[in-house]
């Protein structure tokens, strides 16, 4: 059958929507779900929370040796051609692979310590494996910085298809073990850094931006990445030590549901970062306050729905084992508004160029929810832990709001955010502020 020339049209009118961002970053959130539930009753809560703890090591850690490498190139890649600068990174990235191991190495020998040894050969191999998501975020930089949202959404959705898939084998053959999971990560990892040399196709032959001038830009960055990572990751970790393998499991399911609405909030800074970065002064103050007050509107919607359907949906997937993670879930949805408005604000602050600002703010919050996760987990377990996080995303927005300048009347909603909001998502663009 051939499509016709209107039908072709309005594909590509759909695939180039910024919108289809949000539909492959709910893929990206949903994954988790869609392969925990089979996670969770094979390992059961304890294993889940090893898991959890492994596969957040592998995240935060490529990023902290990333030194903020991803969102210099995306400052580059908004403002002039990126293919020096990638070739750049080509260079650097294989230098980082055996830090990544060591630190793997260390990790599972003073964190992570309930790992079997195949458990623990998997997750070292998984942390080398690690670094091609450096890779992958400068990948999806640059497609940011050229807004090719239909590149963008296939890129991001790469390695969570790829994770569920290779779960869902493993469960057929019934050998979905913990090292197979472990296994499955590392390799959709690498997967996802294949799709974005495809997707960018930019040689590592030709000229070559200078490594100095690159390194500093990025360890301008550094932080405010590292930080705003382990913001979502590095509770995780610390669960397992505070409250222990069990609860910790309960309390990645309440994480991932929480961190649903994020979505949205990665929608909108995709389209925003563009037109932040190349303003300044007023304009750039009201382009902030806009971003924050559409990504707040549009994120409790997704915020209502899921308090109401989590305590039936949770026991139903996952089983009446983690029913202890209903409650555990609905106190993170408390926060998850700031959650997702912390994404946003970071990324303003990204554009601005005041990444010290947000390695602060990210900082505060940060280490309030470690720090409390110490106080309240060991009394409250799961509960404790969702405490501790929503604090620390509170305490991460106001600090954000403050590092942008931003005044309260600002934040006030305006007659015209939902038509806002609605163009953003729909369009890819806003109306002049």
């Amino acid at each position: 059958m051939v499509i016709g020339s209107d039908a072709r049209t309005k594909i590509s009118a759909v695939v180039q929507s910024p919108s289809i961002i949000a539909v492959t970053r709910l893929i990206v959130q949903l994954s988790p779900l869609i392969t925990a539930p089979v996670i969770a009753r094979e390992l059961g809560p304890a294993g889940r929370g090893l898991y959890s703890a492994c596969f957040a090591a592998m995240i935060l850690a490529p990023v902290v040796l990333g030194m903020g490498l991803p969102l210099a190139v995306r400052r580059r890649a908004s403002t002039g051609a990126p293919e020096a600068t990638l070739r750049a990174v080509y260079v650097v990235l294989p230098f980082l692979v055996p830090v990544a191991v060591a630190v793997g190495f260390l990790l599972e020998r003073y964190v992570v310590t309930e790992l079997d040894p195949d458990s623990a050969r998997a997750f070292i191999l998984g942390m080398g494996c690690s670094v091609g998501f450096i890779a992958t975020l400068c990948f999806q930089s640059v497609l940011i910085g050229g807004r090719r949202y239909g590149a963008i959404a296939l890129l991001q959705s790469t390695q969570p298809v790829a994770l569920t898939f290779g779960v869902a084998l493993g469960w057929i053959l019934g050998s979905l073990t913990l090292p197979w999971v472990l296994v499955c990560a590392a390799a959709s990892t690498l997967l996802s850094t294949l799709m974005g040399v495809y997707l960018t196709r930019i040689s590592p032959r030709g000229p070559r931006s200078r490594l100095r001038p690159l390194a500093r830009e990025s360890i301008a960055f550094s932080g405010s990445q590292a930080a705003e990572t382990a913001a979502n990751t590095l509770p995780q970790i610390i669960a397992v030590v505070a409250i222990g393998a069990h609860d910790a499991g309960l309390f990645a399911i309440a994480i991932t549901v929480a961190s649903l609405p994020m979505t949205l909030g990665h929608t909108i800074a995709s389209v925003m970062f563009r037109d932040a970065a190349a303003s300044a002064g007023e304009a750039n103050m009201r382009l902030s306050a806009l971003s924050i007050r559409i990504t707040a509107l549009t994120a409790v919607v997704p915020v209502a729905v899921l308090a109401c359907a989590t305590p039936v949906l949770i026991p139903l997937i996952f089983g009446e084992g983690f029913r202890g993670s209903v409650s555990i879930t609905l106190i993170c949805l408390c926060g998850s508004v700031f959650l997702t408005v912390n994404y946003v604000a970071s990324q303003m602050l990204v554009a601005q160029d005041k990444g010290v600002l947000m390695t602060a703010a990210q900082l505060v919050g940060l280490g309030l929810s470690v720090a409390s996760m110490f106080v309240l987990g060991p009394a409250l377990g799961g509960a404790g832990a969702a405490l501790a996080s929503v604090a620390g995303w509170l305490l991460t927005t106001v600090a954000s709001v403050r590092a942008l300048r931003l005044t309260a009347t600002s934040l006030l909603f305006h007659a015209g955010d939902l038509r806002q909001a609605f163009t953003v998502v729909t369009k890819g663009h806003i109306d002049h502020v």
